[in-house]
């Protein structure tokens, strides 16, 4: 299952889980439930809407942790 495979998926209800597998081409979608998988971690900074490219992260206190590398989601394929 999805959960053995990422054990953070334990912390999401099934009805959340089935939303964020749903939308795994648009990683906007996925914001809302960033932080009940990441403990401090309140959202994920976009940029672009197309193509979004993750720049930071965001603490529950809005302190911004710029990222070395952007991520580009659909080039993780999931990893």
């Amino acid at each position: 299952t999805k959960r053995l495979a990422f054990p953070r998926f334990y912390f999401l209800s099934n009805d959340e889980l089935l939303e964020i597998l749903s939308e795994t081409k648009n990683p906007l979608k996925v914001q809302p439930f960033i932080k009940k998988c990441f403990e401090g971690i309140q959202e994920l900074e976009f940029q672009g809407e197309v193509d979004p490219l993750i720049t930071a992260m965001l603490s529950e206190e809005f302190e911004r942790v710029p990222f070395v590398k952007s991520v580009f989601p659909k080039q993780a394929a999931g990893q």
